[in-house]
């Protein structure tokens, strides 16, 4: 497929990098809005939807050249119906679909999180693929897969996004891969603005992307006086992924959020990460927030370590910091060799009684049951030394 037919913006060199995603269109503020997504997360995605020749697939989210790398793995007999709600975007699909396509791609304009009901084939479509920020699982893509096949979608959990496979099993979808990774957000009806609450006279930020905004009196003065630090014990080499620890503080610990640092102003609190956030947890005035230092220099990533430190502020800054320290080493034993959970989404209004055992994050369209391996009673831990070759 000639991905730079798909990208006329960009340079070959630009094109056809596969760790970079090609900008397509800008909004006002110059945020990017529509991309054509690197080659690796295209190819990796497509993988997980156990695509196979005939097969009739849904995309969400245009751009064109992702829905022909599919319409080329299903073939002559199959086709690919992708939806945008942006003309602009639809249009420059059409256009470039005919100059280089397989004639095997219909766009469609309207919102995705409707699927296509009108293109859908008797069962259902064979596979579905949204290509943008989701904070949850539209109904549509539920009702018109057809059962056994597959969803894939960037998934956000606490502001963290994951491109996840799910399986449909009757109203149930099952988990079966996780990918991290980043998209352009939702714009459409089912976009989401993340609560937020400044603090430290707007020098710091708390954010609640899956929760009700708590309460933060007092915090102001508690993010003034000293801190308590809890050393975890717990270190990452330079080029090691703890993506799965993220999402584990943000399933188990009740009151998380993340705290993000003003970029325009400094807040004086020289151990929140300068270009990034920290998971956090809050509760009646109180704060605690994970962040990590280089413990062990070198000139190779590998040989690099930075252990994780928890720092609380506030009367229960302790306690709290002492938690989120437990919750770290509580993942190295149990999860960090494992990678991810088991994860099924239920429809919403799934009694708790239905529900698997595990931890329950509501959407609004669906009740996404955590299930870590800590969890269960019966499961043996790891002893620390032998987590990772590094520890």
């Amino acid at each position: 497929m000639p991905r730079h037919r798909y990208t006329p913006e960009s340079p070959l060199r630009t094109a056809y990098h596969s760790n970079l995603a090609v900008v397509t269109e800008h909004n006002d503020l110059a945020q990017a809005t529509c991309s054509v997504s690197a080659a690796w997360l295209q190819a990796d995605m497509a993988e997980h939807l156990r695509l196979t020749e005939g097969m009739t697939v849904f995309e969400g989210g245009s751009g064109g050249y992702n829905a022909e790398l599919i319409a080329y793995v299903v073939g002559p007999a199959g086709r690919v119906i992708t939806v945008d709600l942006d003309p602009y975007v639809v249009r420059r699909t059409r256009r470039l679909t005919a100059e280089a396509g397989s004639g095997r791609v219909t766009a469609v304009l309207g919102p995705a999180g409707d699927g296509a009901a009108e293109h859908m084939p008797r069962g259902g479509f064979d596979a579905s693929v949204i290509t943008y920020n989701c904070w949850d699982i539209a109904p549509a893509w539920r009702d018109q897969l057809a059962d056994g096949r597959y969803l894939v979608l960037p998934l956000e959990v606490h502001g963290y996004t994951r491109a996840i496979a799910f399986h449909k099993n009757g109203q149930v979808l099952r988990a079966t891969d996780f990918t991290f990774c980043g998209f352009v957000r939702d714009r459409g009806p089912a976009a989401r603005a993340v609560p937020t609450i400044d603090v430290a006279d707007g020098e710091l930020q708390l954010r609640f992307p899956d929760g009700v905004p708590a309460e933060t009196t007092g915090l102001d003065d508690a993010l003034a006086s000293p801190h308590h630090e809890v050393a975890t014990g717990v270190s990452v080499a330079g080029d090691e992924s703890f993506e799965t620890l993220q999402l584990f503080l943000a399933t188990t610990l009740p009151g998380f959020c993340r705290l993000a640092r003003n970029r325009e102003r400094d807040s004086g609190i020289t151990a929140l990460p300068k270009r990034s956030d920290a998971a956090a947890i809050t509760v009646h005035g109180s704060l605690a927030y994970l962040t990590h230092i280089l413990v062990q220099d070198s000139p190779t990533p590998d040989q690099r370590r930075s252990e994780f430190l928890a720092h609380g502020f506030g009367p229960s800054g302790p306690v709290l910091a002492e938690q989120l320290a437990a919750a770290v080493r509580r993942w190295n034993v149990h999860e960090r060799a494992y990678g991810y959970p088991e994860l099924e989404a239920h429809p919403a209004g799934t009694p708790d009684a239905a529900l698997p055992a595990g931890h329950v994050l509501d959407k609004t369209h669906n009740r996404l049951v955590w299930t870590w391996r800590s969890d269960a009673p019966d499961t043996p831990a790891l002893q620390p030394e032998k987590v990772g070759a590094h520890e």
